[in-house]
């Protein structure tokens, strides 16, 4: 060991490390320390004592006292983006059906960013899709200063603008956004119906009218809500509100802010009549109070719906003529102006494959939909689009030339979807004249385009994909070989690569194999196997049940399931046919979110490989071609959802179905609709990643008549395309026709 230097090295001692102490009297002998220290002291053999660790006892960083960066869930709090309005309503009464409440809730909630409504008690059952708060005092001061405390504490730097009114004032959503959207933020607004109080000096919003405030006003103000409360001494919560801002602000209350009018008109509970609406301070009015009858609210509603409707129709109009206006001045490959003006033109084809089809209907039928079926009855939401196609046709038609038609006959109708642009529709209509003089027909050709709607970005739950997802999995006799193969893609897909999961078979007795369970269980030798892969994977939670039924239905079997599991439980139910991937799971525990969704997706089916892989060897694996297979939408039996859902849904498919027990439920539809009868959203999509392979279909005849017939359409379709079924066909004839003239010449036949 060297000690010559300040620097001490180890020689051979890889797994030692060398630390020293200083201001130490005890020495440990074969160590010399020379140097200095961290003021330029020279150091002794007195002044240092070495420490001796290994690698076991390593010694502890520093604290440099710097702390982690914590960074927050979304990037919209990160970077302080903010809502656009924030509306507290303040309740007086009781929340009823017939209630000015309820009509506020109707006409205003989907326009604003958030609604709150502050009643003295909280009613139960709530109403539906309104949030009410509860103040549990009487007294108006206390009640609104507790209000503002409340808003500021839970939504304090969530919105740009505030606004609370009584649950008497009508306000159009539209037009109160407008209004905010063109004010600037950063400054302090209290804007409302002013009233000067010349004793105290101020001037306060009237609340009957309500009031709005910015968020910088709300940030210096918001901490000091509960003292103004204390301090307040007068009958008037506005004028109390207004001397607690002005104390921290010194801003007064005022109907104009850069030009934006805060306009309010004293309904006084009027009894509508049509020359009411031909009043401008109505028809210019941001708020409009003393509404105390709901009709009346529903009825200023439809008013200034059709006053932002013919607005919105005026402006489309002075917008087309200036686009076609400008045009000429424009490059020469921009001057032409596509049809309707102003949106955006067909979509360009290149290539033939990118070529949309026309789809040809009439009245009563529908053509070219799908090579399956070329020719479809005309009903369901098809048969609405064309109603409301031609109506509107001939509503045009009539008011270009004065009602001078009748509708005869549709000679003929095409359609086509344009993801640029909408739905296409020209229509060849023939016409009666209605004038005595003039009795005859004439054909007219029109086209009508159903423009697409504006992306709406809808708010949703937050879910991860690290959610644990349950799969139930139905197992007949039949199937039984078919869950060996399913269970080498669970091994593969989920125990071998650690993924939250977990796997419950069910295995399905009739009645006579149960009894016989006990000297020959049918299922026993897969149960053997499956305690084998329990062994072989310790860490993998597989389990089985075993149910007794007439009747395989998915809702009987949730039934039972469903009592062996908590609420948070996610179910994700599928077949022994399934090819298992990770995407499939993951799409699943995406889509399907507690209280709000589930999900049941659209397989791809696999055709009957003895038709398909006829003259070609089978590959093992389903691959999306249009040769082999199909996206079955008749299919249900795959879906996913969390059991406290399936619960709920339960409880009211029986309230509605008293005494009707789980016999008749012999579908796999009946799961369907009784979600679609409970209070959650059905996301009902195609799923690239859920593939199915062939199995063949049994139809009960016990099952209802459209269903049985929707089943039979169903196990035809799965079989192959027509066209490898036409194939199959000619060659069973033309084998036939071999073998027979065969025997013909062996003079069998003459």
């Amino acid at each position: 060991m060297n000690t010559d230097g300040p620097d001490v090295g180890c020689s051979g001692l890889d797994n030692l490390l060398l630390a020293g102490r200083q201001k130490s009297k005890k020495m440990v002998p074969g160590f010399s320390i020379s140097g200095t220290d961290g003021e330029g002291n020279p150091l002794n053999d007195e002044d240092y004592e070495p420490i001796l660790r290994t690698g076991n006892d390593p010694q502890k960083p520093k604290n440099n006292d710097k702390r982690a960066v914590v960074r927050t869930r979304y990037v919209s709090a990160e970077l302080h983006i903010r809502e656009k309005l924030f509306v507290g309503v303040i309740v007086k009464g009781d929340v009823y059906p017939e209630s000015t409440t309820i009509g506020m809730n109707k006409t205003l909630a989907h326009h604003v960013s958030k609604i709150v409504f502050f009643a003295r008690e909280k009613q139960e059952p709530t109403p539906e899709n309104m949030e009410i708060v509860s103040l549990g005092v009487d007294q108006s001061i206390m009640s609104v200063f507790r209000v503002w405390d409340y808003i500021e504490t839970h939504h304090g730097n969530d919105f740009d603008w505030y606004l609370l009114i009584p649950d008497t004032v009508y306000l159009y959503g539209g037009a109160l956004m407008d209004f905010v959207g063109h004010m600037s933020l950063g400054h302090d607004v209290y804007m409302g119906m002013p009233v000067l109080e010349e004793d105290k000096e101020i001037t306060y919003c009237k609340k009957e009218a309500g009031y709005l405030l910015s968020s910088n006003l709300m940030q210096k103000v918001g901490s000091h809500w509960t003292e103004c409360m204390e301090r307040a001494w007068s009958s008037l919560p506005g004028l109390e509100v207004a001397r607690c801002i002005k104390q921290y602000t010194g801003v007064h209350c005022s109907n104009s802010f850069e030009g934006s009018v805060y306009r309010a008109y004293n309904f006084q509970d009027k009894a509508l009549s049509p020359r009411d609406f031909e009043d401008k301070r109505l028809q210019n009015a941001l708020a409009i109070y003393h509404v105390i009858d709901q009709r009346s609210m529903y009825k200023l509603h439809k008013f200034s719906a059709e006053v932002a409707l013919n607005r919105t129709y005026k402006e489309i109009k002075n917008l087309q003529a200036s686009i076609e206006e400008s045009s000429q001045y424009g490059p020469p490959e921009s001057r032409k102006v596509t049809w309707p003006t102003g949106y955006p033109p067909p979509f360009n084809v290149t290539t033939r494959f990118e070529v949309f089809e026309w789809e040809y209907f009439t009245m009563t039928h529908i053509f070219g939909t799908s090579d399956q079926e070329p020719k479809l009855p005309l009903t369901g939401a098809d048969k609405l689009d064309i109603d409301e196609v031609v109506t509107t046709s001939m509503g045009r038609l009539n008011e270009k030339y004065a009602d001078a038609f009748t509708l005869g006959r549709l000679v003929n109708g095409y359609r086509r979807f344009d993801p640029t642009r909408g739905m296409e529709y020209t229509l060849d209509l023939e016409l009666k004249m209605t004038s005595q003089k003039l009795k005859k027909s004439i054909q007219k050709r029109v086209h009508l385009l159903r423009p697409l709607n504006k992306v709406e970005m809808i708010p949703m739950p937050y879910v991860t994909e690290q959610t644990r997802v349950t799969l139930i999995v139905p197992v007949q006799v039949d199937s039984q070989d078919q869950l060996k193969v399913f269970l080498d893609f669970y091994t593969r897909v989920c125990i071998e690569a650690n993924d939250k999961s977990s796997l419950m078979m069910i295995f399905i007795y009739s009645p006579a194999q149960a009894q016989t369970m006990a000297s020959e269980d049918v299922f026993g030798k897969l149960k053997g196997f499956i305690s084998y892969l329990e062994k072989k994977h310790s860490e993998a939670q597989m389990s089985w049940l075993s149910v007794k039924t007439t009747v395989p239905s998915l809702v009987a079997l949730m039934d039972v399931i469903s009592t062996k599991f908590t609420d948070n439980v996610l179910f994700l139910l599928t077949n022994v046919f399934t090819e298992l991937s990770v995407e499939f799971l993951n799409r699943a525990r995406m889509n399907t979110i507690n209280e709000w969704q589930v999900f049941f997706p659209i397989p791809f089916t696999q055709y009957d490989p003895n038709i398909i892989y006829n003259d070609t060897p089978d590959p093992g694996h389903i691959t999306i071609i249009k040769g082999s297979g199909i996206f079955d939408k008749s299919l249900y039996e795959h879906a996913s959802f969390y059991r406290s859902d399936y619960v709920t849904a339960r409880k009211l498919w029986d309230e509605k179905h008293p005494g009707v027990g789980t016999d008749h439920i012999q579908s796999d539809l009946d799961l369907f609709e009784m979600f679609l009868n409970a209070k959650v959203h059905v996301l009902r999509a195609v799923d690239p990643a859920l593939k199915q392979r062939f199995k063949e279909r049994f139809c009960r005849p016990t099952l209802r008549e459209d269903r049985y017939h929707q089943c039979l359409a169903s196990r035809a379709e799965g079989l192959a395309s027509r066209s490898q079924l036409a194939k199959l066909i000619w060659s069973s004839e033309k084998d036939l026709d071999v073998r027979i003239k065969t025997i013909q010449r062996k003079g069998v036949v003459h």
